[in-house]
């Protein structure tokens, strides 16, 4: 018996051995050569050069002086980051952020919900139309607006939309609805109210920054706001030149603003840098580091590995930085959530960091769909430019049947997508990857 119980021992002994040892090696190995490509092409970009829109756009809601934004926001990131450093480590019923600038500066006047329905939006398939039919009270809610939509105009010479504040659930975003919106609705009220050169004008213009600032934004909230952007401009802009005459001179930033799309147009890697940041960020919770109990603290160190656990998910989120998914975002080809890799873990992984592991585990949103919506974007910007250049050459509506058959190719870029005109020649569709609700095309007006 006692033979027994010793080799039973000897056994249980070598068990606990292999599981240290187990435990140990999980937590020191190096990363696989996937995870470690991942954590490289993860590493943080600096901010782009230039002047950041999001300053302008968070700071909208404040009468704030053109030329104080940057010092003014550059005091509210800040006083969020103090603001965020003193609340306890789980801060889910945290109350709202006030901003420093409500301190000293004016609240300027809300949109109320009557209001926001007389704005165009992206949504809207024409933008113009709905501004005929209520060019007055638009023009007095301009009027009451003036100040806001002053200060969004003036990014228009920005060159960047990065998110350089601290990453946090509490952390509020810019109003971009509310800047869309009236950005979208002033140069339509010029357009029907006879000032068709200023209204293309700032169309363009428009579609230039917005362009700018979607190839260099680190915010996939940002990106997406972008898209949808794009498109209400492009439905916008095509009405606009449907309504005017075939040989009427249009401004060549029009042309410039939906020059040939570039890499840039369709990368998603910074944002998912920021994506990944932000996982990494929420999954802190069960950081040893920030439990208050020493017991705490050393039970969460037994099942937590927060350096295994960023590892683990990195090649989830730098799925986007891939040079194969860039190219088939360039060639068109519609991506599935089925591409992005999974988890990819082993007994190691589950000896040495069980609770990281879970987490890393519970299921990304379907990063996919993005991808897919930057595809649309791009795809948006190259019918854009076909009408531009084909609305004056045509032969009417009879021929634009035949042009898209020539552009096919170029359209699609060797993708399946599907364009079509309407049988009476007014509109040319485009289908989506990503189907947003209640739209699966991009629809632009060709002709009255």
């Amino acid at each position: 018996m006692r033979k027994v119980f010793k080799a039973v021992a000897w056994i249980v002994r070598v068990l606990l051995l292999l599981l240290v040892a187990a435990f140990a090696w999980g937590r020191l190995r190096p990363p696989a050569p996937a995870q470690a490509e991942a954590l490289k092409r993860l590493q943080p970009a600096p901010a782009p050069a230039g002047h950041n829109a999001w300053a302008t756009l968070w700071l909208q809601d404040y009468d704030v002086p053109i030329d104080r934004v940057d010092a003014v926001y550059a005091q509210e990131r800040a006083h969020l980051q103090a603001w965020l450093a003193q609340l306890p480590a789980d801060a889910t019923a945290a109350p709202d952020y006030v901003p420093l600038a409500a301190q000293g500066f004016q609240k300027r006047p809300s949109l109320t919900a009557d209001e926001n329905q007389l704005l165009c939006s992206n949504r809207d398939e024409d933008c113009l139309a709905k501004v005929r039919a209520q060019a007055v009270p638009l023009h007095a809610l301009l009027a009451r607006q003036s100040a806001r939509l002053a200060s969004l105009q003036a990014v228009t010479g920005d060159d960047a939309l990065w998110d350089d504040l601290s990453i946090s659930p509490q952390t509020p975003l810019p109003g971009f609805g509310t800047a869309m919106k009236l950005l979208l609705t002033a140069p339509a009220l010029d357009f029907v109210e006879d000032r068709q050169a200023q209204a293309l004008d700032a169309t363009c213009t428009q579609a230039a920054t917005v362009r700018r600032l979607h190839a260099h934004t680190n915010s996939l909230v940002g990106a997406m706001v972008a898209v949808a952007w794009m498109d209400g401009i492009e439905r916008e802009l095509a009405g606009m030149l449907a309504a005017l005459p075939d040989d009427e001179a249009i401004p060549v930033g029009c042309t410039q603003a939906f020059a040939p799309v570039v890499a840039a147009d369709v990368s998603l890697c910074a944002p998912m840098r920021h994506e990944y940041d932000r996982a990494a960020n929420a999954m802190a919770v069960v950081d040893p580091s920030r439990a208050s109990h020493w017991a705490t603290r050393l039970r969460l160190r037994l099942v937590v590995d927060p350096r295994g656990t960023r590892r683990l998910i990195a090649p989830t989120y730098a799925w986007a930085c891939q040079r194969d998914v860039l190219a088939a975002q360039m060639s068109d080809r519609s991506l599935a959530a089925t591409s992005m890799p999974p988890v990819r873990y082993d007994l190691f992984d589950a000896v040495s960091n069980t609770m990281g592991l879970i987490l890393a585990r519970i299921a990304p949103p379907d990063y996919a769909k993005y991808l897919q919506r930057n595809e649309d974007y791009a795809a948006g910007l190259r019918l854009m430019a076909w009408v531009l250049q084909h609305r004056s050459d045509t032969a009417g509506a009879a021929d634009w049947p035949h042009r898209l058959q020539q552009a096919l190719p170029a359209l699609q870029q060797g993708g399946n997508r599907h364009f079509a005109i309407d049988p009476d020649g007014r509109h040319v569709w485009m289908d989506y990857h990503a189907k947003r609700p209640g739209h699966e095309a991009l629809v632009l007006s060709l002709g009255p």
